[in-house]
């Protein structure tokens, strides 16, 4: 018996999401449809709507089964030569996509749903050359984006990672306002606005020592968060909020079954631009969660001083011409790399650690 995926796209916003199914090609029964002529629907962005959403799949399904059996006039329980299995698609529209694929995974887990970066669903739409922009387009182009990239599916944003990411990027944001009005400080002349501004930084850094405990509070709490980050800490250059950090925006890195996969989304993977005879040098795809790369640069300033073996790495390739930055960002793709290792293999750093 063969296995027909139905993809469903979702192009979710924060009251509704707009559903559309791309059912399989089935030989001598249904063909694939040109993504225009893909039907849709649209829910509320809700438990309820979540609910109405799995009928309507059901009906579908269950329509395509009957239309195939009465195609080829078999009986109600004439066992069918293929099985239907529905995933869904949506792409990262932070906690809107989230929360869906939380209801998702509470309602039917075996929907497997995929969250994927925008940045890939807007270039695939432009390769489909769609007229115009809709909420119903969108939903037709990521269904199809399903149907012929069949995305992996992987829980990076459960509730406890999705808690994390929370609490991991509130901090960012108030350790960058913070220096934002450290730099400003300087600068003003009205008593007034200094006063004010002292006040706003000092309330800012209250911010972050309330939510750097409340952090480790959460990791303290639960386990298979706990573990990883304290073999993560155990390497020089990264500390419990950077390692938080990682964890929260990729997911367990047990989940990665290969090095490549980690660092693709980390964005730390290259991109190669080559055309006929102009040959451009490579750089980084920066995929992904810029946070993530943020706290391995910063990881590696301190790290390349510390190690002597990734200094060795940095200046071998600065000496072989390579642009100083270049050596770095290679120095955080090794950290990462690192790290991976050190954590599938449950064990802290040690000097002679090899990435895996």
């Amino acid at each position: 018996m063969g296995l027909k995926t139905i993809w469903i796209g979702l192009d979710v916003s924060k009251k509704e999401f707009v559903a559309c199914t791309d059912f399989p090609p089935v030989d001598g029964f249904h063909e694939k449809k040109n993504v225009e002529g893909l039907s849709t629907q649209t829910f509320e962005n809700s438990k309820i709507g979540v609910s109405k959403f799995l009928r309507y799949l059901d009906s579908q399904s269950i329509s395509f089964e009957n239309a195939y059996r009465s195609k080829f006039a078999l009986e109600e329980k004439t066992e069918l030569p293929f099985s239907l299995e529905p995933r869904v698609l949506m792409e990262s529209t932070g906690p809107y996509s989230r929360n869906l694929e939380g209801f998702f995974l509470e309602s039917r887990p075996s929907l497997r749903p995929v969250i994927v970066n925008a940045a890939l669903i807007a270039s695939f739409r432009t390769s489909l050359n769609l007229k115009n922009k809709t909420d119903q387009l969108d939903a037709k182009a990521i269904a199809r984006y399903g149907s012929e990239r069949t995305p992996e599916f992987k829980i990076i944003s459960r509730k406890i990672y999705a808690a994390l990411c929370e609490l991991c990027r509130f901090r960012d944001f108030y350790t960058v306002q913070t220096t934002a009005l450290r730099n400003l400080q300087g600068t003003i002349s009205e008593p007034m606005l200094k006063r004010m501004n002292t006040a706003t930084l000092k309330h800012y850094e209250k911010k972050i020592d309330d939510l750097e405990r409340q952090i480790k509070k959460f990791i303290r709490e639960h386990e298979e968060l706990r573990r990883e980050v304290e073999i993560m800490d155990s390497m020089p250059g990264i500390g419990v909020i950077s390692a938080a950090t990682l964890v929260a925006e990729l997911g367990s890195f047990k989940d990665y079954s290969t090095r490549n996969k980690l660092a693709a989304m980390a964005g730390m993977n290259p991109l190669l631009c080559h055309s006929g005879s102009s040959i451009r040098k490579s750089k980084l795809s920066k995929q992904g969660s810029p946070l993530v790369r943020k706290y391995l640069y910063l990881a590696a300033m301190t790290a390349v001083n510390r190690l002597p073996e990734l200094k060795t790495f940095h200046d071998r390739l600065v000496a072989k011409g390579k642009k100083p930055m270049t050596a770095q960002c290679a120095c955080m793709r090794k950290i990462l790399l690192i790290l991976r290792s050190m954590v599938i293999e449950n064990r802290p750093f040690q000097q002679n650690f090899r990435e895996k």
